[in-house]
């Protein structure tokens, strides 16, 4: 297994495993569209600046990935990042192997541009209780809560 950083060539793969996730996920009340991820690739591409994606990849299909972007606290000129989305193909998570590679790997990365902190989410649903443990494992602290109401 391999983590590297995302190229164009990756979005159908990696389109195909967000829409497992937005089935999986508590986002099914939305629609799903592959045009607007395909843009918000092309953008992040061209502005590497902004955030990066990285892939897990195994016997070349990606099953895995991560999405990290960088921003400035609202009230500091210091950096931050924090990630768009953490997802594992449900065939591969028996192993944590994969989600802490993904995620040292931003974590450097973040570190690499200057930022202050990392501050990944979970807001996909998606076993938010392993997810948890595996970033509290990980020596992230838990801060705050997300809430949400369907309108």
């Amino acid at each position: 297994m391999e983590i590297r950083k995302w190229k164009k060539e990756d979005f159908k793969q990696m389109i195909e495993l967000g829409e497992k996730m937005w089935k999986e996920g508590v986002y099914q009340n939305l629609s799903f569209s592959k045009k607007r991820l395909e843009n918000l690739g092309e953008t992040l591409i061209k502005q590497p600046e902004r955030g990066m994606g990285f892939v897990a990849v195994e016997d070349d299909k990606i099953i895995g990935m991560m999405i990290v972007y960088l921003s400035k606290y609202f009230f500091s000129d210091d950096l931050f990042a924090y990630d768009l989305f953490l997802y594992i193909d449900p065939d591969k998570r028996k192993s944590v192997r994969v989600p802490i590679k993904l995620i040292n790997t931003c974590t450097d990365w973040a570190k690499s541009k200057g930022a202050k902190e990392f501050r990944p989410g979970s807001s996909v649903g998606v076993k938010t209780d392993k997810v948890e443990k595996l970033y509290n494992f990980m020596k992230f602290k838990t801060i705050g809560n997300i809430f949400t109401k369907e309108l």
